[in-house]
């Protein structure tokens, strides 16, 4: 499942980045390159973190840039709605669909999260029931008593 999810999130986010290029240039013609400079970082920052989070080396770090970039498609998805506020896209434009394409992708990336934290948590569940417990020597059993050790002068503790 997460792999299908992956391999369509992967094509979602080239074509949604294109786009995101296309309307941040159509922005610099109308004199809103503020706007446009950040709009165009952080819709082109999902892709950047999705192909960043495939060759991370811990499951920890895939979660962590897939986490990144369901944020950044988050403040994407406010840009466009401001955008539409704003007038700069129009309900029936060559934009309009962004805001479709970019709720989609973030969709895919909650869930895929929620399934790579969880399936995280069940391995380190799985991790720790496996790890042989650690016991203190000599503090856990009943037979345990202070002796004084009469060479050094000091009380340790010792099995009798």
């Amino acid at each position: 499942m997460a792999q299908k999810l992956t391999a369509v999130l992967k094509a979602k986010a080239r074509v949604f980045a294109l786009h995101v290029v296309l309307l941040s240039r159509h922005l610099r013609k109308k004199k809103e390159a503020i706007l446009a400079a950040q709009f165009l970082r952080s819709g082109t920052s999902i892709g950047a973190n999705l192909a960043e989070g495939r060759y991370t080396y811990t499951r920890g770090n895939y979660i962590s840039k897939h986490a990144i970039a369901l944020a950044e498609a988050g403040e994407t998805l406010y840009w466009i709605e401001l955008f539409m506020d704003a007038g700069f896209i129009k309900p029936k434009g060559e934009f309009a669909s962004m805001h479709t394409e970019c709720s989609e992708i973030v969709a895919i990336l909650e869930r895929l999260v929620r399934y790579a934290r969880q399936r995280k948590a069940r391995e380190d569940r799985k991790a720790e029931a496996l790890r042989p417990k650690r016991r203190r020597r000599g503090f856990d059993s009943d037979e345990t008593q202070l002796a004084v050790i009469p060479s050094r002068g000091t009380q340790r503790r010792r099995k009798m």
